[in-house]
């Protein structure tokens, strides 16, 4: 009697297993797997039986592949282009523009220069164009500078890309960022 018992308990619990394991979706069957390699395996089956059910004939797939190549191979003959013309400028046009592209960091790290003119914007903040064609913006709320023609004035670098606009001679800066 109890080894039919034991029988019937053996069999029910067989039957049982089956039923679970064909109720389990082939991605849970997948993630039961103990063994890394035999889950990426099982992964990859799944994947590729994905993709034979929605990919598009090998044709279609080479000619989408070889538009997108040509899409990005113009992206980049471009970008070339642009950084070849940008090249031709000396490192003092380039100054205060260094941060768009790490390769110019660190060239000149104060740069004097020679103001062409100076206005100040609603807010009170500078507006310097120098002689050279670049335009300078205040940043910063600072109290009186003074400006004297006969004076040196300078560019220099601070951290994190910042830019400090002084004269040479006094304690006062401030700092400011490359508009044009």
């Amino acid at each position: 009697m109890q080894k039919r018992a034991a029988l019937a308990c053996i069999a029910s619990s067989i039957v049982m297993t089956a039923s679970v394991a064909a109720q389990q979706t082939p991605l849970q069957r997948c993630a039961t797997i103990e063994d890394s390699l035999e889950r990426l395996v099982c992964y990859d089956q799944l994947a590729q039986k994905q993709a034979d059910k929605t990919s598009v004939s090998g044709k279609e797939r080479q000619a989408k592949g070889n538009k997108h190549g040509q899409q990005v191979a113009e992206q980049a003959r471009k970008k070339g282009q642009q950084k070849r013309s940008e090249n031709g400028k000396s490192s003092k046009q380039r100054f205060g523009f260094e941060h768009k592209n790490a390769k110019d960091m660190d060239e000149i790290e104060k740069l004097i220069v020679n103001v062409a003119s100076r206005r100040q914007d609603p807010y009170g903040n500078w507006i310097i164009t120098l002689d050279n064609g670049q335009v300078w913006k205040q940043t910063e709320s600072v109290g009186y500078f003074s400006w004297k023609e006969e004076d040196t004035y300078y560019i220099e670098r601070g951290a994190l890309n910042s830019f400090f606009f002084g004269r040479e001679g006094a304690n006062r800066r401030f700092r400011v960022t490359r508009v044009e």
